[in-house]
């Protein structure tokens, strides 16, 4: 019998291991292959294509991200194929068959691990067997079991990472990788919290597969570790093989708890890795105990801010650290608290979640306790509850909007650092919320806009406010190009000014001489804005291989 296992990933850079691994694990017994989609491709030539191959029996991989893209897809083949055994595993489905296979037009649900426990099911298809098999649901039984795979004998198969098929795309995709599996801790918002106790991956099985991925150009790897600096010895031997083999070009991420990060493991990584190698995701979701006691989520926020500083110090790993909305006990008030206590460590990255109520997950089973009302379709996102009005959790959605186009962009370093050193110092929260409003209220879109007007948006902003600020936007502006732009701002030298004062300076000798240019350059590769009536700001774009130089440089015309 053909079977073809399958998902919807988020995103075409995105790969799934999960289809790999219960790939190698049963290709040598069954007529058996996968294919990858993405949840942006029209699900009516998805479901045809999937026809096309003819299979008898269909796996498929359903996550928060594709839970209703899957259930149309299903809807589809299964009227114009009945015969069709289709099988569903995954995250989405594990921890509530019984809906899913009531509401669902399905034949199977595997839940938890399932490399080995779909070798067991389709055994007994071809078989036409009806057995019980532990983690393997159908209409007529629901398992109570967890299927959990055997670490070591997943290690001893062929590897999923070496895949012929996936060695030319390895170089423009985000490849999965894991080298252990479950988490100590008891979040109760998360799935993670339901799997009890920590197994490894074998350190040959990991450092082969790591050297492979290095050896074949691999651009980033993703550790799907739930907490990958659990175990020292473990991270360490890891952090070890990867500085010993690094290569350009090549990044790698990793889930810390970063309340377990010693003194010497972050020493050592200050001194031995190169830069935009690593980078760390640090999940801080709340600063509020009363909140973190809620949801059983063990943090001391000190000793996490203090490592965090001193990573933030070494200058070497590119820190994302997250935040929760909406979390129990945490009101609008002391949500700010905690989001302007986790800015002020100035992270690259903040990322601004809000509270999902997954399936199988203890918060929402206890969803009442504290007033939660919450979206019944995927993602699940929560409306309001006892604490957090609708309105409010709306506000603190502009704010993230605000958050991801002038902070994560990391496209106005600059002129954010200058607004939270004077205006608007230690009051981070409250920049973002006035920008969302303004966005509001100037009804600017969130999505498909030009750089320019970003720029230009965040400009008339600040002057509603009494600050100019657009020399510092000019050049956060100027740094996002390679070669000179046209501006965002009604230019105050006329063209044919500009044009005798780009060709007076490259005449300039001493000038060209002091700052090692030449006259092509200055007139090819520079723009200038006036500072003053005879002062300038020169901006030169320089070509270093791949990278562009900026230099920023003054220029005072000899009266």
């Amino acid at each position: 019998m053909k079977t073809i296992l399958t998902t919807l990933n988020a995103k075409y850079i995105h790969t799934s291991l999960a289809l790999r691994l219960l790939y190698v694990a049963n290709k040598d017994r069954f007529d058996l292959s996968f294919r990858e989609y993405v949840i942006k491709e029209d699900i009516q030539a998805v479901a045809q294509d999937l026809l096309n191959q003819n299979p008898d029996i269909l796996g498929m991989s359903v996550y928060i991200w594709n839970v209703e893209q899957t259930n149309k897809l299903i809807n589809i083949l299964k009227e114009k194929n009945p015969n069709m055994i289709i099988i569903l595993g995954g995250p989405e489905v594990t921890y509530e068959p019984q809906f899913f296979l009531d509401k669902w037009n399905i034949d199977y649900i595997i839940s938890g691990e399932g490399e080995f426990v779909l070798g067991e099911l389709l055994e007994a298809i071809q078989n036409g067997v009806q057995t019980e098999i532990k983690g393997v649901s159908n209409k007529g039984y629901i398992s109570k079991e967890i299927a959990r795979a055997d670490l070591n004998k997943i290690a001893t198969l062929p590897s999923p990472y070496t895949l012929e098929e996936d060695k030319e795309a390895m170089t423009n995709k985000l490849v999965y990788f894991e080298s252990s599996r479950g988490c100590p801790y008891q979040c109760q918002y998360c799935l993670s919290s339901l799997e009890k106790g920590v197994r490894y991956y074998p350190q040959e099985y990991i450092f082969h597969n790591l050297k492979y991925l290095i050896d074949n150009g691999a651009k980033q790897i993703k550790f799907l570790d739930r907490t990958f600096n659990l175990n020292k010895d473990h991270t360490h031997a890891i952090f070890d093989f990867l500085i010993e083999n690094y290569r350009p070009n090549l990044s790698c991420q990793f889930e810390i708890y970063a309340d377990l990060l010693s003194d010497d493991i972050i020493d050592y990584l200050n001194q031995n890795l190169k830069l935009k190698y690593f980078r760390f995701e640090i999940g801080i979701q709340s600063t509020h105990e009363p909140t973190n006691i809620a949801v059983k989520r063990k943090q001391d926020f000190n000793l996490l801010a203090g490592n965090i500083k001193k990573l933030m110090d070494g200058g070497k790993i590119d820190l994302h650290l997250d935040l929760i909305a909406g979390l129990p006990y945490e009101t609008l008030e002391r949500f700010i608290k905690s989001f302007n206590d986790v800015f002020a460590l100035k992270a690259k990255e903040v990322q601004l979640g809000f509270l999902k109520m997954l399936r199988g997950t203890s918060l929402r089973k206890n969803a009442d306790l504290f007033g939660y009302k919450y979206n019944q379709s995927a993602p699940y996102e929560i409306e309001y509850n006892n604490c957090v009005s609708q309105e409010e959790l709306e506000r603190i959605h502009e704010a993230e909007h605000a958050l991801e186009k002038y902070w994560n962009s990391g496209k106005f370093t600059r002129t954010l650092n200058r607004l939270f050193e004077s205006h608007y110092k230690d009051k981070y929260f409250e920049l973002f919320d006035e920008i969302g409003q303004f966005y509001k209220v100037q009804q600017y879109p969130h999505h498909g806009y030009r750089l320019e007007d970003v720029f230009l948006n965040l400009h008339h902003f600040l002057l509603s406010k009494d600050i100019d600020l657009l020399d510092l936007l000019k050049t956060d502006y100027y740094c996002n190009f390679k070669i000179r732009p046209h501006g965002f701002w009604e230019d105050r030298i006329e063209k044919k000014i500009r044009k005798r004062l780009l060709y007076d300076i490259g005449q300039d000798k001493k000038f060209l001489s002091k700052h090692k240019l030449n006259r092509r350059i200055i007139e090819k590769q520079a723009v200038i804005d006036a500072v003053s009536e005879n002062e300038y700001l020169l901006t030169v774009f320089l070509t270093e291989g791949e990278l562009v130089k900026h230099l920023f440089l003054p220029y005072k015309v000899a009266e």
